[in-house]
């Protein structure tokens, strides 16, 4: 047994009592705790298992690994680099446990630690043996210290190693905060200490791993994390390092790989376009004026504009492909949804690279769709922004503030049917989808969740409505169009929509807020979805945006 005690208190029970194991006749032979984060020890046993706990959370084992076939004595880890432990066992073996090459601890999982990375962890140490198996048992792994002095070559840039893995504490401890309550009420200042302190980070990863491509790759991620969760610092500082990391990567994979995308197109299936009805067809009009849109379009209809994207960048033909967007985002890390609309029960969100969101998703079929949905794509790599404008309709409102968000997703990708409270600009780049709407005035057929959180939603399957349990919905009127690439949809505010993603798209929307409203924002979208762009861990269902406009990227 481990037992836990507040030396503060007057009492004399402890705080926490935890097993090594089921069989809790196991005994404790050997512990260390971790020398920068006190929470993680590391225990061993009479059988053998090396186990590792966060003393803050848990009453069983984070990690378990098998360190010896017999009991195991000692262990320590080292004391100013905590991602090697040194174990002695009864066999007579003396182990050194040492993270695999391109695997930095320091960014495995939302913990940040190696350590607590669970099964993950025995993927990503290496074992080498620092003496050979002795006829007698080894009691002590205080030998260690000579072990270092003899691998000075292997530990010369201990000191940067240690200031690594002491800001990636500071992230942790920061990490923690932010994600305490509700993330609306986070003080902006941990927000901002969360980027300055990944700007440390990256700097570091640089200098550890100045002569490979994992410095380069680690530096990108801290830069993200801190564009993701934190708040701009330093006039764009961190974008711009991240870019400039980017492009380098790019530049040195040309010489070693052969971009091999999937070129063919696939052929459109009846399965894949829905059968629609021409009266319902949504209204099309050929670049408005502005007086046009004030007058007879805005707040009283939905209409598909033509002609406003032509003289976007993102429209010619050398930009916006699949290529194109490794080249200028392919290194940067990005959160994504995992699968094909976020009302259903297995439904998640995850960090990943745009490289490997590509490869994974876009690229090759998979049963479980991905996409980066409703993401400030544009406020963490500017150099996309410079291919959007952002719709003169969208400055009609009483707010300049426009956000712009982005959607990029594989074929079948769906927005349940949904409506927001803001003017919406939704502008396809790429690819096409398949959108029905429907007026606020016949909500009550359309049987929104009663659940807070997603009051906005519908629960019906819009394309596949199970009529007996929502008998209205087949009797609400609605419009539908089908959004090709270079056309962009206004959406009027409170006004019910669903999308479906008909090829891999990439999307922009801009969000404007009607009079009445306060705030604008302007959003870029390769799907549609609701999720807190600022922080990818907690899904929020329902966003209010000001101001809308809206393009997307599809390629069959």
């Amino acid at each position: 047994m481990i037992k836990l005690w507040d030396l503060r208190s007057v009492s004399e029970k402890p705080i926490l009592s935890t097993s090594l194991s089921e069989d809790s006749e196991i005994g404790v032979t050997s512990m260390d705790r971790h020398p920068f984060q006190g929470h993680i020890v590391a225990v061993g046993g009479y059988d053998g298992m090396l186990t590792v706990f966060d003393m803050r959370k848990a009453q069983t084992p984070v990690t378990v690994m098998e360190a010896s076939d017999n009991c195991l004595n000692d262990l320590r880890f080292h004391p100013e680099r905590a991602d090697h432990l040194f174990t002695a066992s009864e066999s007579g073996a003396v182990w050194h446990w040492v993270p695999l090459s391109g695997k930095n601890p320091a960014t495995g999982g939302s913990s940040g630690n190696l350590w607590l990375s669970g099964d993950l962890a025995t993927q990503q140490l290496n074992i080498k043996e620092i003496l050979p198996t002795l006829p007698l048992a080894v009691n002590s792994v205080d030998m260690y210290l000579k072990v270092r002095n003899n691998s000075e070559a292997q530990f010369a840039e201990t000191d940067c190693s240690t200031l690594l893995l002491k800001i990636d504490s500071a992230l942790q401890y920061v990490w923690e905060t932010l994600h305490t309550g509700q993330w609306k009420d986070v003080d902006p200042e941990w927000r901002k200490l969360y980027s300055y302190v990944s700007l440390f980070k990256a700097l570091l990863c640089l200098e550890l791993d100045k002569d490979e491509d994992s410095g380069l790759v680690n530096a990108i991620a801290a830069c993200d994390m801190g564009l993701i969760m934190g708040e701009p610092i330093l006039d764009g500082l961190l974008s711009n390092i991240a870019d400039s990391l980017n492009e380098k990567l790019w530049k040195l994979s040309e010489t070693k790989r052969a971009i091999q995308e999937n070129q063919k197109e696939e052929e459109d299936s009846n399965e894949c376009y829905p059968q629609m009805n021409k009266e319902n067809f949504v209204e099309t009009v050929h670049v408005p004026s502005i007086e046009k849109f004030l007058l007879d379009i805005m707040d009283k209809k939905p209409v598909v504009i033509t002609g406003a994207m032509d003289f976007w960048p993102a429209m010619s033909e050398s930009r916006w492909s699949v290529d194109y967007v490794r080249k200028v985002a392919g290194y940067r890390t990005v959160p994504i949804e995992i699968g094909s609309k976020y009302t259903d029960d297995a439904w998640s969100q995850s960090l990943t690279t745009v490289n490997e969101f590509i490869d994974n998703y876009i690229l090759t079929s998979n049963a479980t769709a991905g996409y980066l949905a409703q993401y400030q794509l544009f406020q963490q790599i500017p150099q996309l922004k410079k291919d959007i404008l952002v719709p003169d309709y969208c400055y009609l409102g009483t707010c300049d503030d426009i956000q712009v968000n982005a959607w990029f997703g594989p074929r079948g990708t769906i927005s349940p049917l949904h409506y927001d409270p803001d003017h919406n600009f939704l502008s396809q780049v790429v690819g096409s989808k398949y959108i029905r709407l429907y007026s606020e005035e016949v909500t009550a057929s359309l049987y929104p969740h009663e659940q807070h959180l997603l009051f906005n939603t519908s629960q019906v399957d819009v394309e596949h409505p199970d009529l007996e349990k929502f008998p209205l919905f087949s009797s609400a009127p609605y419009l539908e169009t089908i959004l090709e690439s270079g056309s962009m949809l206004y959406i009027p505010p409170r006004m019910w929509h669903y999308v479906r993603s008909l090829s891999t798209s990439f999307s922009r929307k801009e969000l404007e807020s009607p009079p009445k409203y306060t705030n604008a924002k302007c959003s870029i979208r390769a799907g549609e979805r609701k999720t807190s762009a600022m922080n990818p861990t907690q899904p929020n269902p329902y966003k209010t945006a000001p101001r809308v406009a809206t393009s997307s990227f599809d390629k069959s």
